[in-house]
């Protein structure tokens, strides 16, 4: 019984300096060199077919009628559809009005949104002055919105917003 507890006993206490250890290492990897000073954006993964995957990285989940396919645009090597979007219930964010939007699948072009329909969007506005409008992060499939679709995406943008920086 003794050298049971003896062995459970010491058992615990490697695993426990083991992982001392790992944080320690980790924490000294982790940090930026002296003097030096780190930039960039953190990537977190989703998936861009879930809506409430999506909804979760997205500044802006609204219900819009599409008035316009304005023009196609080529962004960062990706064929970009841009649409004019008349916004119509809001579930997330603070976006109105009329707004512009690129839509494009990062596989290929996608199939063209139809003018006078309403699609749930999941964007995030361009930072870069020179490309005006939001992006639509969704990558599914788009169609028209229903009843049930909509109830998706309104419990999807109840979640937490997750932006990365």
């Amino acid at each position: 019984m003794i050298k049971k507890t003896t062995a459970g006993v010491a058992g615990a206490v490697a695993a426990g300096v083991l992982a001392l250890g790992g944080w320690f290492g980790y924490q000294e990897w982790s940090e930026p060199l002296e003097g030096h000073v780190l930039e960039g954006h953190v990537l977190e993964s989703y998936d861009a077919t879930s809506p409430m995957s999506t909804a979760q990285h997205s500044e802006n989940v609204f219900t819009g009628r599409v008035t316009a396919f304005e023009e196609q645009r080529d962004i960062e090597g990706w064929t970009q559809d841009v649409y004019r979007v008349e916004v119509g219930s809001v579930l997330r964010g603070s976006v109105k009005g009329a707004v512009r939007v690129t839509y494009g699948l990062d596989e290929g072009t996608a199939v063209r949104l139809k003018a006078g329909s309403t699609y749930v969007f999941a964007t995030n506005a361009w930072t870069d002055e020179s490309r005006d409008g939001h992006a639509q992060l969704f990558q599914g499939e788009m169609r028209p919105v229903d009843s049930a679709q909509l109830a998706v995406w309104k419990d999807a943008a109840a979640l937490p917003l997750r932006l990365s920086q």
